[in-house]
């Protein structure tokens, strides 16, 4: 196992973790709050969700396919 595995499968379970705390417990995002107050309610959740939450699933799943299945 190299690396890229660990690396990957840390990102995949950060962005299940946001996607999942996201339904259970949305008061615990302090820089979602910051972030509805900047963009607004509709663009500030957005970004959030595709930075915190969509680019680790992504990203952590491009490189875990990558480790995997590549060579």
């Amino acid at each position: 196992m190299n690396n890229n595995v660990l690396i990957g499968g840390f990102m995949v379970a950060f962005g299940l973790y946001t996607l999942i705390a996201r339904f259970i417990a949305p008061h615990h995002f302090s820089k979602l709050d910051a972030m509805k107050k900047h963009w607004g309610e509709t663009k500030g959740t957005l970004i959030h969700f595709a930075a915190y939450t969509l680019a680790p699933l992504v990203a952590g799943g491009l490189i875990l396919y990558s480790a995997l299945f590549t060579r």
